[in-house]
């Protein structure tokens, strides 16, 4: 599919997939838009371990929703980037440019690499990487 928009998205914005959460109908655009076809999502292998984190962290899911929802994340065959020498190395970059943590700065790294939009949903993110012109908030 020549052409198609690609994106990287953050935990903040998949996690909103599986919880009812503040602009959890924002964030399900996106999931819509990739089962379309419209959309290509991207995003670090880290994805999947964040997401399952913060989801087992929600008190009111259980093991099996946990689960569930990790499972349901890995059927919708996002496009899952491996690290590489060259992502790492970019990641190391920004993570202490921006003072900000390596999962953090995984995510903008893919992002530059690729030269596409970083969608997310954590202001304080946002905040700390103000001006960055790939990192979109969720809105």
């Amino acid at each position: 599919m020549a052409g198609r928009e690609k994106i990287v998205i953050d935990a903040s914005v998949v996690t909103k997939w599986y919880s009812e959460e503040e602009k959890t109908d924002k964030a399900v655009q996106y999931k819509n838009r990739h089962v379309k076809g419209e959309v290509e999502v991207t995003a670090p292998a880290l994805l999947l371990y964040e997401v399952a984190n913060a989801l087992n962290y929600k008190p009111d899911f259980t093991e099996e929703d946990v689960k569930d929802a990790i499972n349901a994340l890995i059927d919708l065959s996002l496009s899952i980037e491996q690290p590489t020498k060259e992502i790492m190395e970019k990641t190391v970059f920004i993570a202490r440019r921006y003072n900000i943590s390596i999962y953090e700065a995984s995510y903008i790294a893919l992002a530059e690499i690729l030269n596409v939009t970083l969608v997310t949903a954590d202001e304080k993110l946002r905040e700390k990487v103000k001006g960055h012109p790939l990192v979109l908030l969720l809105e």
